[in-house]
């Protein structure tokens, strides 16, 4: 009803900028109500219902306004499905870059001595902050790739440590 509303209102000048502008907000609005309806995108059938969410919004767009010029209806889908696709690869992108940074460290304290391990040092800790914070509070620790990467590195291949007369088993986990 909301779409309807609004392309009325630019009716009366329906190749104008504020009509386009409408219809590509039409496909940015289909993203997110497709995301809200559909709880997530998950292929493929959460794809055809985005689709159909698409068709809906832009095809109501287009009945608002009046126009049925074959240039017109082209024009208002293209524009609508152009926003839809860089909305949703703006978001993918998003994504996996949030994906690149998610890296934890994670320390459990042990109650045998494992058969290999690394002896650590305050010093040591210093030099590896991510890794001081998860063996003090014994839990995940969101950690910069690069630590995270030098931290496997100095353990050199044990992910066992002793620090304080206490062994830690450490682990390595990214999603």
């Amino acid at each position: 009803m909301f779409v309807f509303l609004l392309v009325k209102k630019a009716a009366h000048e329906p190749n104008s900028r504020r009509t386009y502008l409408i219809f590509f907000l039409i496909g940015i609005f289909t993203f997110y109500l497709s995301g809200y309806i559909l709880r997530g995108i998950d292929p493929p059938q959460p794809i055809y219902l985005m689709f159909l969410v698409f068709f809906v919004l832009t095809g109501t767009g287009i009945l608002a306004t009046g126009e049925r010029s074959r240039m017109f209806i082209s024009k208002a889908f293209a524009i609508s499905f152009a926003a839809l696709i860089i909305i949703s690869v703006l978001f993918f992108a998003y994504g996996a870059f949030s994906h690149m940074y998610s890296k934890t460290i994670d320390a459990r304290l042990l109650q045998e001595e494992p058969d290999t391990f690394v002896t650590v040092t305050q010093e040591d800790l210093n030099a590896y902050p991510a890794l001081k914070e998860a063996i003090e509070t014994r839990s995940y620790v969101d950690a910069n790739p690069w630590e995270w990467e030098r931290t496997i590195e100095f353990l050199n291949g044990t992910y066992s440590v002793k620090y304080k007369g206490e062994y830690y088993e450490i682990g390595f986990t990214t999603a």
